[in-house]
């Protein structure tokens, strides 16, 4: 519900869920995407969106193992270093 009210706003992304809370009868969703955090206040009998706000932030750090890049590179270093050890005779 949050995704959706946030793309018709034209937030359109991938944004990722960080917290979710139940305060009193609201929901308290936070979303990121990127440097931009947004609080959405959802209340849970009706399901109106009650007050929403964003927040410029710093964008926090990324697993290592993020992009598909760095994971082919790597799986293709370990290869490559396997294949040259084999050769040479070490194992």
């Amino acid at each position: 519900m949050t995704c959706d009210f946030l793309k018709r706003l034209g937030y359109t992304g991938s944004w990722l869920p960080m917290k979710v809370a139940l305060d009193g009868e609201l929901y308290v969703v936070e979303m990121m995407f990127h440097k931009l955090t947004a609080k959405v206040q959802i209340n849970s009998k009706t399901k109106e969106i009650k007050e929403y706000e964003f927040q410029q932030g710093e964008e926090t750090p990324n697993p290592i193992f993020k992009s598909k890049g760095k994971i082919i590179f790597l799986i293709a270093a370990v290869s490559i270093g396997i294949v040259i050890t084999k050769i040479l005779g070490v194992f």
